[in-house]
């Protein structure tokens, strides 16, 4: 790949992901080769703008304020943004690969990095964004989660894991892209962490991992006593019910129920192509809803004296649920998903491949008119 194409693929990452992801998912990837050009000059240069506006504007941490990190720390984040990075999706990509294979999918290192690279493009460009003053936490916010529904949507085209095995994936995936973001943090990151930040962090974090102390009254009067109360454990709550499946489980199976003969010719008809654009415009109407809802949620929540590691895994549980939400508006409006997910298929062939065999040419015809539409819902 050549520098030239690095720009027009990135954006073709951001506006027409599932094109790209076909284009890339058909090639021979050699992973070393895949390191080198486009990830280490994509990384490096988000790395080294974000160290400059971090420069200009500051860290903006929550319930700490502004902190102004000198040269050599920002020098110092930049080396340790790319290089654990660079670690990092190379760990995702095994992890990624491995789960593909227990869910009858193809165990494809490559393939794997190459996938969590091209979804996580808009979250690198939150990265960068999201050092601005202001605003720059809400973009970085959305883009992040934009990443996540497109890694929902790119387990299948890349790793080939069945569409009815995906949501097992996608959650075992996230949980364990967690575990090791913190054991990374934690141990690489701490060498890179800006030594102002973590003196300033200090206190807080002692304060949020201290149990609060509490006055009760003795059984002798004119006597108090204090207690340690026992403090929440968002972090346990959390994996426990990911774990257990409690999140989405009654879509989840409801969907399992539907099934669906697809015609041998492969041959959409009107009324299937009818349906599926009425049910898709649902679903892109209710992610906006529920988008909207997510940024009044959130919105202000960095300079709040209530935000807490609680909010944090909160926000964990609502990126989840937009894991299920297209179930969920299918089953809702009386759709069958299994046939949903066999009709989407056949719509993006015959979008992106026309030409590409008679039964495409025959149901890009049924698709005339509808152009505008599906290139926003696929």
């Amino acid at each position: 790949m050549s520098v030239q194409k690095i720009l027009p693929d990135i954006q073709k990452a951001i506006v027409q992901p599932e094109g790209l992801w076909r284009e890339e998912a058909s090639k021979s990837v050699n992973l070393q080769t895949f390191l080198q050009m486009p990830v280490f000059p994509v990384i490096t240069l988000v790395a080294i703008v974000s160290g400059i506006l971090t420069k200009i504007f500051g860290y903006h941490i929550p319930m700490l304020g502004v902190i102004r990190p000198s040269w050599s720390d920002v020098l110092l984040q930049m080396i340790g943004a790319v290089l654990l990075y660079m670690i990092s999706i190379v760990i995702l990509g095994w992890l990624a690969a491995y789960l593909a294979s227990l869910f009858g999918g193809k165990n494809d290192l490559p393939k794997a990095v190459s996938m969590i690279f091209w979804i996580s493009v808009p979250s690198l460009i939150g990265q960068v964004l999201g050092t601005l003053p202001y605003a720059g936490w809400v973009i970085a916010l959305g883009l992040g989660i934009y990443s996540l529904v497109l890694l929902y949507k790119a387990i299948p085209i890349f790793l080939g894991v069945p569409v009815e095995e995906r949501v097992k994936h996608f959650i075992l995936f996230l949980i364990g892209s967690f575990l090791v973001s913190i054991a990374l943090n934690m141990t690489l990151g701490r060498l890179f962490t800006p030594k102002d930040m973590m003196q300033q962090m200090q206190p807080d974090i002692v304060k949020q991992m201290t149990p609060p102390i509490t006055e009760t009254k003795s059984a002798t009067p004119g006597t108090t006593h204090t207690e340690t109360g026992k403090p929440e454990n968002p972090i346990e709550d959390y994996v426990n019910s990911m774990a257990k499946g409690d999140y989405n489980k009654d879509v989840i199976e409801a969907t399992k129920q539907d099934t669906f003969t697809p015609p041998s010719d492969g041959k959409l008809t009107k009324a299937q192509v009818d349906r599926f654009l009425a049910l898709a415009k649902r679903v892109k109407l209710v992610e906006k809803e529920q988008a909207e809802k997510m940024k009044e949620k959130y919105e202000g929540k960095d300079k709040s004296e209530e935000f807490s590691i609680t909010d944090i895994f909160n926000g964990l549980k609502d990126i989840s649920n937009l894991a299920t939400l297209e179930m969920k508006v299918v089953k809702s409006n009386g759709g069958n998903w299994a046939e949903y997910q066999w009709v989407k298929d056949r719509v993006r062939e015959a979008y992106y491949t026309p030409s590409l065999n008679t039964t495409t040419e025959y149901n890009a015809k049924l698709l005339k008119g509808h152009e505008d539409i599906i290139k926003e819902i696929l």
